[in-house]
């Protein structure tokens, strides 16, 4: 992020401290200065995306100095980092007491626009390694629901699908454009978030087509299963 030429200017005009002076012990801002920074920063993010948000919009917004979120975020990085993170609290939250992947899918698919914003500025407009950093809690949790249900099918304790019986090739076609495109896209979250920064990016991509050659494959007519 560039620094504002404006704070320079205001740190160039302020009297030096005298030699050997000390500086008096103090709370960086009230006590709940970083809740209410972060608040705020989810609530302008949502409405208008990080893109259209100034840190000095959040910082007046939120009640505080705008020297506070340097002082607790450092930069809009750091900020998006910070409700990134809130953001994969929550969904661990909601997701606890989910049993079965398709429950997990449908709740984060529910209305996921703003998320989808706030995640199109981290990977396109920012540095994307100092907001993405490790495995999210509810990727997690799906990956968790998804191992399970391997371990039954291969029990031969998995229930058939809930699903229809025929599929549109054309819902197929755009799935799959969607995967390769958002994968591609969206890689620099995807692979911290999933756990799979150890992997090869070559063979991520490769893996990722044959998944979408198993998709196109069980939906073909015949092979769906009926409850």
């Amino acid at each position: 992020m560039t620094n504002d030429p404006a704070e320079h200017s205001a740190r160039a005009g302020r009297p030096r401290r005298p030699s050997g002076a000390t500086r008096s012990p103090r709370t960086p801002g009230p006590p709940n200065a970083a809740e209410k920074i972060l608040a705020s920063a989810v609530e302008l993010f949502r409405e208008r995306g990080p893109a259209a948000v100034s840190l000095r919009e959040i910082a007046r917004h939120a009640g505080v100095n705008y020297g506070l979120i340097h002082h607790y975020y450092g930069t809009k990085e750091g900020v998006l980092a910070a409700v990134f993170r809130m953001s994969a609290e929550r969904g661990e939250r909601v997701l606890d007491d989910v049993a079965d992947s398709a429950t997990a899918l449908a709740i984060l698919a529910h209305d996921p626009r703003a998320f989808a914003r706030m995640l199109a500025f981290a990977v396109l407009e920012s540095d994307s390694s100092q907001v993405f950093e490790s495995e999210t809690p509810g990727i997690r949790k799906l990956r968790e629901l998804i191992e399970h249900e391997w371990t039954q099918s291969a029990a031969g304790t998995l229930p058939p699908p809930s699903t229809r019986t025929a599929f549109d090739p054309r819902v197929i076609a755009a799935t799959s454009v969607l995967t390769v495109l958002g994968w591609s896209l969206l890689s620099s979250y995807l692979v911290p978030a999933s756990g799979l920064a150890e992997r090869d990016p070559d063979d991520l991509n490769a893996e990722v087509l044959e998944v979408l050659q198993c998709l196109i494959r069980a939906t073909a007519p015949g092979q769906t299963q009926t409850p």
